[in-house]
């Protein structure tokens, strides 16, 4: 058997180096986007008279349409147009954020209901996963947590702010408070 050189040793290991780096170059890159004109072979004509014209295909670059603006409607008082809405209807607002399904969130917003009607306000349960909602809440707020009772007054002022597992008596009480 005979040896390998050193220098031809080297060299196939810059080769095999190389390649791999290179596929590895060409499956980072992805396809391309951009269509590509594949020219036609013309045909031989068997009469010069009856030979039109060949006619390459124009091949415009593919046009994505611009991305729709997000005009997101902020209602006068900041908070989604839900809340708004149910201000409209109600002097105080207890709002119950909550993530649906959550087993705490569920009692916690239920507590919130009947303190609401309890203390003769209006009741309204956000849900926090929406993006929308949340993006809104996050601009009025300086933190969202769940669940969370909001007592809102008509002016969009948040009388109170209440975290975590708030009974029906406390939100009765921060109802009435916030209508006095």
């Amino acid at each position: 058997m005979e040896k390998i050189s050193p220098p031809v040793r080297i060299l196939a290991l810059v080769l095999v180096l190389v390649g791999v780096g290179g596929m590895l170059a060409l499956r980072t890159m992805g396809p391309s986007t951009e269509p590509v004109a594949i020219p036609m072979p013309a045909a031989k004509p068997a009469k010069a008279a009856a030979v039109a014209p060949v006619v390459k295909p124009v091949v415009r670059p593919a046009v994505k349409p611009a991305p729709k603006p997000v005009n997101a409607v902020v209602p006068p008082t900041g908070f989604p147009v839900s809340v708004d809405r149910a201000l409209r209807r109600h002097e105080v607002v207890v709002v119950s954020l909550v993530v649906p399904g959550a087993r705490v969130d569920e009692l916690a917003a239920a507590e919130a209901q009947a303190g609401a009607k309890l203390g003769g306000a209006g009741f309204l349960a956000l849900n926090v996963l929406n993006e929308d909602v949340a993006r809104t809440l996050l601009n009025k707020l300086e933190t969202v947590q769940d669940p969370s009772v909001l007592v809102v007054k008509r002016s969009g002022e948040i009388a109170l702010e209440l975290a975590g597992f708030v009974d029906r008596e406390t939100v009765a009480q921060a109802a009435a408070n916030a209508a006095s």
